[in-house]
């Protein structure tokens, strides 16, 4: 069985959650979080591969772990962002 990943990053001042997990039908699930709230979702199908068998479970692997570290970077880079309203307001920064 193949687990998937947890990064927390601090960007900006605001403490990020990245979780990607295996998905039935060898889909691939990322969640990104904020304060306990999605603030991103991604999911890939890749049909073509299972998860069980160990030819593809390598090659699965390798796909969970790139989409991982693709929304990391873009979350580095300020493609995604924590939401805000004019209810709310900004995410509070991340204080040591």
């Amino acid at each position: 069985m193949i687990s998937g990943f947890n990064t927390e990053i601090v960007v900006d001042g605001t403490l990020f959650h990245i979780q990607t997990e295996p998905r039935k039908g060898a889909g691939i699930e990322t969640a990104v979080y904020v304060q306990g709230g999605v603030v991103h979702s991604l999911t890939t199908l890749h049909p073509g591969l299972s998860s069980t068998p160990p030819g593809d479970q390598r090659e699965f692997t390798r796909l969970l772990e790139e989409q991982h570290r693709q929304v990391i970077e873009q979350i580095r880079a300020g493609k995604i962002k924590p939401l805000s309203s004019p209810e709310t307001g900004p995410v509070p920064p991340v204080t040591s």
